[in-house]
């Protein structure tokens, strides 16, 4: 069984923890990693900190300065054996059916069509896209609507992400049609004090749902939880909170909406336009 506190939900595997958190993009959720983390800040920080995020020279840059440091063992936890050398580990990584080893990021997979899945995932594409506010470099165009959306570039806000999409009038439409032309941006944040402990857990007042500590339940009430959906995907409807999940979700082609090249192509073209729109 595996738990998620901010849903105060149980599933029956990791693998089906992952799967819902995929399908929320409310959820800090790094779909390259299989990571979960308890903040979009974390998250944001990841993306820009991990070594499987970063660049060759800057994998390189780091694999140097922790060669020192570097105490691999050739051990086989999997089959609880041991290596004459590294090299005839990672030889028996590649070769043995029992294993389906990720060398890129040291990470063995349940079968060869997971080991495929996350091979073709923005994990283990260059860092291609940069940011037109602050020139940090990423994998996906969603990874810099993300970054942004979180506040920790220039401290622009989701909903001046949101603002600023809309008012490009993409065509075909990603917009909600709930939307009223011409609103002023309006950044509200919110902050809950110790009133909110029910007696046993701290209870959000919106949804009810339960955290252990007031500083997970201030990080629920300020994330995208409660906000109302903006977006919509052209083909299949399905409706997004923020524009970065909706990129998430044509970037992995679930619907066959664009393939991950035209998403590209399409992201360049609106970079300019987007920059524009978030600096009124």
């Amino acid at each position: 069984m595996a738990q998620y506190n901010q849903c105060d939900r149980l599933f029956r595997s990791t693998q089906a923890l992952f799967a819902h958190c995929r399908d929320k993009d409310d959820h800090p959720f790094c779909e390259g990693c299989d990571r979960l983390f308890s903040t979009f800040t974390g998250l944001d920080q990841h993306m820009q900190n991990a070594a499987v995020h970063r660049s060759d020279s800057e994998s390189d840059e780091y694999a140097s300065e922790s060669d020192d440091d570097d105490d691999d063992e050739p051990f086989c936890v999997g089959c609880n054996r041991w290596f004459a050398d590294l090299a005839s580990l990672y030889q028996h990584l590649a070769a043995s059916s029992k294993h389906n080893w990720c060398f890129t990021c040291s990470r063995d997979f349940a079968t060869p069509t997971s080991l495929d899945q996350h091979s073709s995932s923005p994990v283990h594409r260059g860092l291609d896209f940069e940011c037109p506010l602050c020139s940090k470099r990423f994998k996906t165009p969603s990874s810099i609507a993300l970054h942004i959306e979180s506040g920790t570039c220039h401290n622009f806000s989701r909903a001046q992400v949101t603002a600023a999409v809309h008012a490009l009038k993409i065509v075909p439409t990603i917009s909600v049609s709930h939307r009223i032309e011409g609103g002023t941006i309006r950044v509200v944040s919110y902050y809950v004090t110790e009133r909110a402990f029910n007696g046993t857990a701290y209870e959000c007042y919106l949804c009810h749902r339960t955290f252990r500590t007031l500083g997970a339940l201030n990080s629920h009430i300020n994330s995208p939880a409660h906000d109302a959906d903006e977006f919509k995907c052209p083909k299949c409807k399905r409706k997004y909170k923020l524009v970065s999940g909706l990129m998430q979700h044509i970037e992995s082609e679930a619907c066959g909406i664009a393939r991950f090249q035209v998403v590209e192509d399409f992201t360049k073209n609106l970079v300019d336009q987007f920059l524009k729109r978030l600096k009124l």
